[in-house]
């Protein structure tokens, strides 16, 4: 009745009525016509001529009383009518219509067309991450889908069979999460269903950044059918309003309305305004069909503001997109036809990860196992950060891919004059540094993309403000500034250098030395930044070139002394630098790395400061000469040879036992990788000398990875393989791991 109701919306009054006391399925009297239905679900024939009497008799009956209008019969079955159906139906074709379920459903929209259309237009942000097109070649990989209020685990098909039963969600995830892919496997799913004949009912997937400044719901389906080009948009508002859509909506956070400039002052009801399309399509959604809305996990406040924007109930269902698993990586990567170690730099976006893929750089990558070219993760993060970039731009016409890196950059700046380097970034900030790096204020599609930079989510103690959500992402957009400061340190221009709090993490040092050595940067340069940055006051600026100038083998030609900094980690080893021009006074550093056979005179000296741990030497009479002076204070000291104590004393191979001191080192000291160099640390001659086999070893195993980017090897740990490894340095003697034979067979 639902479709008849549709076709004449004059009748929906109309329903079933009593003929010479016998029951008529449904009459519909329009002004023009009437309309006489009978639906079986039988295929029997006697069934057939019965219904087809009926139609008749009501037909001759209804002609007689209206002169004036037509009368149309209509007979519906579930299925196609078979031939004997059919064969009595013939006899009265010229006043009945026999038609299945599906051809009458046609008549209100034909689904196929309409789904045939669909396949062929973008589905929200799904692109190939090699070619931009909008049909990737990766087969997709499901995620797990974590209810947020009860922690329930969702799979893609339990959530499609709820869909079909009415059901409300919400699923949110960060940029890359694969929120677009999700979405779209369900509408294929539900496509699936619908073609097949299981189901009356049929997926519509809207993207929202489609429908800017719209409000109206028939307008948001009436351009979503032109710009898939569905032939009949009426038909498509006429079907969703009978209760045929299951309504798939992506990217509420990729929508804005228009003039909304100035307004930045008070975000909440700015998107609010913004969401007035979602909330009256949520509102007039029939309930017995079901509904998918997505965005970014951190666009809204809290969960409160998005129901309240969104226009949902409580008995929503709010799902998060969990990350790549370790075997979700591997499996991705095979059907990517790629195959090899994967450290653990490697990011578990699904997003991420396609585009070091489409780049080729994950084929370098493997490529490193077997001596070919290396690519770490300052190469690597260097080409995602332009990845991200340039897919933001392409979501906010009118920026480029560089500006948004360069906003991003910025605000990693900004974010380190807090105690954490990650933020909270208050609106204010996001303005002056869209206008810093823009040179104008932005305008609405600007604020929408402040709102939803990749990321950025809220602060927990202030939900008014955003905050970086991975320290790895928030270090590698660290370097920017850095390598645009020493570019042009003179005219370099923003209030953020006197504010920063912390320094730069390895990761950014790492990026911003793959990107110098590639500019050219001479050291003249460079020691000319250095200058200009203790000008400025800026000293933690100061403090980042300095370190730079370790990792690319600089020498400091003027007298630098830095004092009042936090500095997490310094590491010293035989570069080729020489920073003896430098001093650090009254400086905190949590740890300092030095390698047994560092050039003492090479190194900064050190007064009053407060160093909590030294790596690489075991008292204060170990220390370098003259690089400490008496009034340093030092918690405590790590030996190598402390760490690796009580492996070496297990009664093992000693080839087996360097092995489990390498794993030791890679899996639980892991940070960026090790240096080579310090995995012979706490070694003695002989166990030195069984590391080269055993490091290749680990290799062909699939437990670290070389980077031979840098003048000294570094080696990373792999992700599929940190549950073994735990295992092993758990209980290595009582394991059964081919490894530890592989290993003992060195030292036969």
């Amino acid at each position: 009745m639902r479709i008849a109701r549709a076709l004449w919306p004059s009748a929906e009054l109309s329903g079933s009525a009593k003929l010479d006391g016998r029951e008529i399925d449904a009459v519909f009297e329009t002004e023009d016509c009437i309309h006489i239905i009978e639906a079986t679900t039988s295929r029997r024939q006697d069934k057939a001529r019965n219904d087809i009497t009926k139609l008749t008799r009501a037909i001759t009956r209804f002609r007689r009383q209206s002169a004036t209008r037509a009368v149309k019969g209509w007979f519906i079955t579930r299925d196609e009518p078979t031939a004997d159906q059919r064969k009595i139906t013939d006899k009265q074709k010229n006043s009945i219509n026999s038609l299945s379920f599906s051809q009458f459903q046609a008549r209100l929209i034909n689904s196929r067309e309409y789904l045939a259309a669909r396949d062929n237009y973008p589905f929200g942000s799904v692109r190939d991450p090699g070619t931009g097109e909008s049909s990737p070649t990766v087969e997709y990989v499901p995620l797990d889908l974590l209810d947020i209020q009860s922690g329930q685990v969702f799979s893609r098909e339990s959530v499609r069979s709820l869909i079909v039963k009415g059901s409300t969600f919400v699923l949110l995830g960060d940029y890359g999460a694969g929120k677009s892919m999700t979405l779209r496997e369900i509408y294929r799913s539900l496509r699936k269903s619908h073609l097949r004949g299981d189901s009356s009912t049929f997926p519509v997937y809207l993207n929202l950044r489609d429908h800017y400044g719209q409000t109206d719901t028939a307008e948001v389906f009436t351009r979503h059918a032109r710009s898939v080009g569905f032939s009949h948009p009426e038909h498509l508002v006429r079907a969703w309003r009978a209760g045929y859509v299951h309504l798939l909506i992506d990217g509420f956070d990729e929508i804005s309305t228009v003039a909304i400039q100035g307004l930045w002052h008070d975000l909440q009801n700015n998107r609010y305004r913004a969401m007035e399309a979602v909330r009256r399509l949520v509102r007039e959604h029939p309930q017995e069909t079901g509904l998918l809305i997505t965005g970014r996990a951190h666009f809204f406040d809290n969960r409160e503001e998005r129901q309240r924007a969104l226009g949902l109930s409580e008995d929503a269902i709010e799902l998060s997109l969990n990350e790549f698993n370790d075997f979700q990586i591997d499996l991705y990567l095979r059907r990517a036809g790629l195959s090899g170690s994967v450290p653990t730099w490697l990011p578990s976006r699904p997003l991420l990860i396609g585009y070091l893929a489409a780049k080729g750089l994950l084929g370098d990558l493997f490529a490193g196992d077997s001596g070919g070219r290396s690519v770490g993760p300052a190469e690597g993060w260097n080409a995602l950060l332009d990845s991200v970039a340039l897919r933001e731009a392409q979501i906010e016409a009118g920026i480029d891919g560089t500006t948004v890196r360069r906003i991003l950059e910025r605000l990693s700046t900004m974010a380190r004059n807090s105690q954490s380097g990650l933020g909270a970034l208050t609106t204010e900030a996001l303005m002056q540094t869209f206008r810093e790096v823009c040179g104008y204020s932005p305008d609405d599609r600007g604020l929408v993309l402040l709102q939803r930079l990749p990321g950025l989510g809220v602060d927990r103690e202030d939900e008014n403000s955003r905050t970086f959500i991975d320290e790895t992402f928030a270090d590698a957009c660290r370097a920017g500034d850095l390598i645009t400061f020493i570019d042009d340190p003179f005219n370099f221009s923003s209030s953020a250098l006197a504010e920063v709090e912390n320094s730069i993490g390895g990761l950014g040092i790492d990026v911003a030395a793959w990107k110098a050595k590639r500019k050219k940067y001479t050291q003249k340069k460079i020691n000319s930044a250095l200058v200009s940055a203790r000008n400025k006051n800026a000293s933690y600026m100061a403090s980042d070139i300095v370190r730079l100038m370790w990792e690319l083998g600089n020498t400091i030609e003027e007298e630098c002394s830095l004092s009042g900094l936090l500095i997490q980690n310094l590491e010293y080893w035989n570069s080729g630098a020489n920073l003896s021009a430098l001093s650090y006074r009254d400086c905190f550093f949590a740890k300092i790395e030095l390698e047994p056979d560092i050039d003492a005179s090479a190194i900064p000296k050190f007064y009053e400061c407060f160093v909590d741990e030294v790596e690489g030497r075991v008292s204060i009479e170990d220390l370098p000469a003259g690089v400490f002076n008496d009034r340093c204070d030092i918690n405590r000291f790590t030996n190598a040879a402390d760490t690796t104590a009580g492996v070496l004393t297990l009664d093992l191979p000693l080839s087996t036992k360097v092995c489990l001191t390498i794993l030791k080192k890679l899996y639980e000291q892991s940070g960026s990788g090790r240096r080579e160099n310090a995995l012979y640390r706490g070694l003695d001659h002989r166990a030195r000398q069984a590391v080269p086999r055993v490091l290749q070893l680990l290799q062909s195993e699939g437990f670290a990875v070389p980077d031979r980017s840098k003048k000294n090897t570094v080696w990373q740990p792999c992700r599929t393989h940190r549950q073994r490894a735990g295992n092993l340095l758990t209980a290595p003697t009582e394991t059964n791991d081919p490894l530890l034979e592989r290993c003992a067979a060195l030292s036969k």
